[in-house]
């Protein structure tokens, strides 16, 4: 591939094929697949989440659903309640220094938590004040 066209674009002169800029090196051979005419995807635009035929909990927990999904749906409850309350042991197993910074954020996370309560009640109070001057 040569240079020529390149440089007969910079000068502005020549024929007007000298001004057409050269075919780029990754242009492929054949044409894309969007060109062949080939159809769309069917996917939908919109998704009808009444039309799903998800398993209602409620159901479950009646017993109207079938037996399979009662029995996962029991199987994974009773498990999960054996795990309300107990530790992972993943922070006991952090070397100190991390579960030193662990516990700081913590307590960074309860003072934003505190000034973000303080916050919005200093809004609250701001926004009562200017609705009684809306009035005027």
């Amino acid at each position: 591939m040569s240079n020529s066209g390149a440089r007969d674009i910079a000068g502005g002169g020549g024929s007007a094929q000298g001004k057409t800029a050269p075919t780029p090196v990754n242009t492929p051979l054949n044409n894309a697949p969007i060109s062949q005419g080939l159809s769309r995807p069917t996917v939908p635009e919109t998704i009808d989440e009444d039309a799903d035929a998800d398993v209602d909990m409620d159901d479950v927990e009646e017993g109207a659903a079938d037996p399979t999904a009662q029995a996962i749906y029991n199987l994974v409850s009773g498990r999960l309640a054996g795990l309300v309350g107990r530790s992972s042991g993943y922070v006991e197993s952090l070397p100190p220094s991390v579960k030193r910074r662990v516990e700081g954020l913590k307590g960074v996370q309860d003072k934003q938590t505190e000034l973000e309560a303080k916050l919005k009640r200093e809004m609250f109070e701001l926004e009562k004040k200017v609705r009684r001057y809306e009035i005027f």
